[in-house]
């Protein structure tokens, strides 16, 4: 005959057993908040609700997070992400310049030889701002759409901010991780075909306008410099909105520069 205090031990051991490893993942959830509170890139993403909670950042502070932001060096190199891949990064920086160039040849027209020529082998930075500007529009239009499909950032902090029981928390955040997985497949499908293209149009470019290269490289440059100028002023008016919008109380303010921020 089995002894019913054993059955009791046994149980009993059990239950503290899952109450050590609900403990421990509910450790590990807190541990994902602090760091959402703790690195400036993760709180862009937070919902009003939580931002005027948590979003405690000087004005300097908030722009310095959103500029780094908007740089794709900077944001791949120099910033810690715990809810993006760098190889992703990495591949949407490559792929940016890519872009770029293709872009330049692309809109490069027959206009700009003869004007070379006729200032001496000149071209000056007037003649060229167009062409950087329509390259700088499509490439951020483009890049904005890359960029939706191959991050789940703000559905994986939604997760870990909103839902604290362990079971429901795992069960989501294992639906977004297969979701992101094929987005990311689709995502590098894509890259790859389209880095095909574009590194064959520019080598063809290349080869036709071979004296024009330096002009083509430095229509590249200006559009460069032209994203840093605006991105410049525009994350002025991004972080004097938010910080107003969070300071003041102003909730429709910080939903309408969210749907702005999405698509710059």
């Amino acid at each position: 005959m089995k002894n019913p205090k054993s059955k009791k031990d046994k149980i009993k051991n059990k239950s503290n057993l899952m109450e050590t490893n609900i403990k421990k993942n509910k450790s590990i959830i807190n541990k994902s908040k602090i760091r959402i509170s703790k690195f400036d890139d993760n709180l862009q993403e937070l919902d009003y609700e939580k931002a005027i909670i948590i979003d405690k950042r000087s004005f300097m502070k908030m722009y310095f997070a959103f500029f780094i932001d908007s740089q794709i060096i900077l944001d791949t190199f120099f910033t810690k992400h715990y809810f993006e891949l760098f190889i992703v990064k990495l591949s949407f920086l490559i792929f940016t310049f890519q872009i770029s160039f293709f872009l330049n040849a692309l809109f490069y027209s027959e206009d700009y030889i003869p004007e070379a020529y006729h200032n001496n082998g000149v071209l000056y930075f007037i003649s060229g701002l167009p062409k950087s500007i329509y390259s700088f529009l499509i490439t951020l239009i483009i890049t904005n759409l890359l960029r939706m499909l191959s991050s789940s950032k703000s559905e994986l902090m939604k997760i870990i901010i909103q839902h604290k029981n362990i079971k429901k928390y795992i069960h989501l955040i294992n639906i977004v991780l297969i979701k992101l997985r094929k987005k990311l497949i689709a995502y590098f499908i894509l890259i790859i075909i389209l880095g095909i293209f574009f590194l064959y149009y520019a080598t063809t470019f290349c080869a036709v306008y071979y004296n024009s290269q330096k002009y083509w490289i430095f229509g590249c440059i200006q559009s460069f410099g032209l994203d840093s100028l605006s991105a410049l002023i525009i994350c002025i008016f991004i972080t004097s909105f938010r910080y107003l919008a969070i300071k003041k109380r102003i909730k429709y303010l910080y939903f309408l520069l969210n749907i702005i921020n999405t698509f710059l």
